[in-house]
């Protein structure tokens, strides 16, 4: 659960994740695969959403979490495998997660609002939109801004004192260069110096 709410992939992406793809020291996980229900074959693994791998952030509580959990397993070996040892499915994850859910009060979260709050989290750190596009794996920022945009902070009044303090250095800058000009023609004996 961990996992989903600080890193952002997805339930298939994480039942898919394999040893090999989380690098611990580097604090990376690399989301190449996912794996999902297909209706009378069961659960089948396939490139990501978007076709395309994605290299996540771990954070380092996350990463000491995931220490002992890679802890003997082989790189081939799924990070998160079913009871049985084979695929970890959405419903045994979900009795697991529904009951964890109400057992600290917050009963009818579904995991998938794991997602939303590790992207919460990462603007909220000071991610930008392109960094939480890439975390989260969408296929571009305006989508990514789309379903969060309202989190990023309305930055309005700082870019307004930001375009100020640029207007008033550089006003301050020529005002020096004038008086600068105009002090050495003065002494030059070509124009009056104005004070």
């Amino acid at each position: 659960m961990f996992t989903l709410a600080y890193t952002g992939i997805r339930f298939g992406d994480a039942i898919a994740l394999r040893a090999s793809a989380v690098d611990i020291d580097g604090q990376r996980i690399t989301v190449s695969h996912s794996a999902t229900h297909v209706a009378y074959e069961g659960i089948v693994e396939t490139d990501t959403k978007n076709h395309a791998a994605r290299s996540v952030p771990i954070p380092e509580f996350l990463g000491n979490e995931l220490r002992s959990v890679l802890d003997g397993l082989t790189p081939d070996a799924r990070v998160f495998p079913g009871r049985e040892g084979d695929w970890l499915s959405l419903g045994e994850f979900q009795w697991v997660f529904d009951n964890a859910a109400v057992s600290v009060g917050i009963a009818g979260v579904v995991p998938h609002g794991l997602r939303h709050t590790a992207a919460s989290l990462a603007i909220s750190a000071g991610a930008n939109v392109k960094v939480v596009q890439r975390m989260l794996g969408h296929k571009t920022a305006t989508l990514t801004l789309d379903l969060y945009g309202h989190l990023f902070p309305d930055d309005l009044d700082t870019v307004a004192a930001a375009m100020n303090a640029g207007a008033l250095t550089a006003a301050d800058e020529l005002r020096t260069e004038i008086e600068s000009a105009q002090t050495s023609s003065a002494q030059n004996g070509q124009l009056p110096a104005v004070s």
